[in-house]
């Protein structure tokens, strides 16, 4: 990795803001006059709703529960954290908000920020983040993606794109290089017909169950081939294309040849991410490699971790170009809220670039400061591949910012599953799902 951080972050924002266009310094900043409501009251309840993994580590939670009790003395806090998986996390927070008892903080996928604001569910953040100390620090592309129609909706709390994880410990008994992983589709079958011993372990994993996941995958590889979700007006579907019908043809063989096993179908994606780690697929795409290694592996350091597992950029289609999927998360106030002032300012904590350091450092995902970005070497002390994930961001792909983008997914997630388990054919089940994609997007 060069570390001329300048050229790393102007390739970074020409690409997001590219992307963008599509859909759309360690301090825990600057100490802000205590709120108003917190002084008037003595016990205040702040409910977050959030992925359950953000609670793994000590950042971004434990660091702003811990400054704002520490600002507001005379107030007695009470948290209530709700974790949710991806899927959950969307129902529970439209159910809450519908029933008129939304959270007080909110983490919000960057494309659900269309629908959320459509349906008159977040606070405009707007003034709140221009007079934040913090927010000139913050990636102009990055700052873009957090506005609907004009204003502003929240911060992030990171973003991320995937890579290949895979096991060294299954290289070495198939006899394979471990230093050497595929670098195109080609490679990649022979070398998980190489490593598979079914039922034991397979040399390739990916997700087909009905989750966001599936789909961000299956995407990678639709681009890698040449093609993309949706048209570039955003009216029709895309995905059916020939290179759609390759990658997804690619996955249903591997099924087929029982490279992979049929139960990627059910169960959820970290099932299939943790197998890495667990010696029981060679390779899988992931947002994170020793973040979760660690959380499994008692003990690990970064040097058993590099000699056991690799993570490498994710494999091409045959004559086709590199490609990953990159997304994120934004925390956001809901509106309706008891609290939003303070709900605000434990997010202006939460998100501040130290926090934001020790959060994606330790899950080794990708910051959104510039004040971070110009430091990768404290990334690459943390985590040895760091520079796996820095040098896949030229090439990452977004989804587009859609209200219907949910059902979109949905629909090509049933199409990946019934070309996986046989039951139509990759063209077809892609063609299926370009008709409800269509009437979804002219409504």
């Amino acid at each position: 990795m060069n570390k001329n951080s300048k050229w790393q972050i102007t390739l970074l924002v020409s690409v997001f803001l590219a992307a963008l266009c599509i859909g759309s310094a360690f301090s825990t900043g600057a100490q802000e006059e205590p709120v108003k409501e917190a002084m008037e009251a003595k016990e205040v309840t702040l409910r977050i709703f959030a992925r359950a993994y953000t609670w793994d580590q000590e950042a971004p939670w434990e660091v702003a529960k811990a400054e704002i009790q520490k600002r507001h003395p005379e107030t007695k806090f009470t948290f209530v954290e709700e974790g949710f998986g991806w899927a959950d996390l969307r129902a529970k927070f439209l159910i809450a908000a519908a029933g008129g008892n939304p959270p007080d903080v909110a983490q919000v996928d960057i494309i659900w920020v269309g629908e959320y604001v459509e349906g008159g569910l977040l606070t405009d953040l707007t003034d709140k983040l221009n007079a934040w100390s913090e927010w000139p620090d913050v990636v102009d592309s990055f700052k873009e993606a957090t506005k609907w129609k004009g204003p502003s909706y929240g911060t992030w709390l990171n973003t991320d794109v995937r890579v290949m994880g895979y096991n060294k410990k299954l290289f070495r008994k198939a006899g394979l290089d471990p230093n050497s992983p595929p670098e195109d589709w080609n490679q990649l079958y022979d070398m998980a017909k190489k490593i598979t011993s079914a039922p034991a372990y397979y040399g390739y994993g990916f997700p087909a169950m009905k989750e966001e996941e599936t789909s961000m995958r299956f995407f990678t590889m639709l681009y890698s081939a040449g093609g993309q979700i949706l048209t570039d007006d955003l009216k029709k579907a895309a995905f059916n294309s020939a290179a759609g019908v390759k990658a997804l043809a690619f996955n249903a063989k591997m099924v087929e040849d029982g490279l992979t096993p049929k139960s990627i179908v059910s169960g959820n994606y970290m099932d299939i991410d943790n197998a890495v780690f667990q010696d029981k697929f060679a390779m899988s795409y992931m947002t994170k490699t020793l973040g979760l290694a660690k959380k499994l592996i008692p003990d690990l350091t970064p040097e058993k971790f590099k000699q056991d597992f690799g993570a490498a950029p994710i494999p091409k289609a045959p004559g086709g170009e590199w490609s990953t999927m990159s997304g994120g998360y934004l925390l956001s106030v809901p509106k309706g809220t008891k609290h939003p002032d303070l709900a605000w300012e434990l997010i202006s904590i939460g998100a501040a670039p130290d926090a934001q350091f020790k959060y994606t450092s330790a899950r080794g995902y990708v910051p959104t400061f510039y004040s971070l970005m110009e430091r990768p070497e404290d990334y690459f002390s943390v985590d040895p591949y760091f520079n796996v994930i820095l040098n896949s961001l030229p090439y990452a792909h977004f989804r587009p910012g859609l209200p219907q983008y949910t059902e979109i997914s949905a629909a090509i997630q049933d199409a990946i599953q019934a070309a996986v388990l046989g039951q139509l054919s990759p063209k077809a089940a892609l063609d299926a799902a370009a008709v409800k994609v269509n009437q979804l997007l002219a409504q």
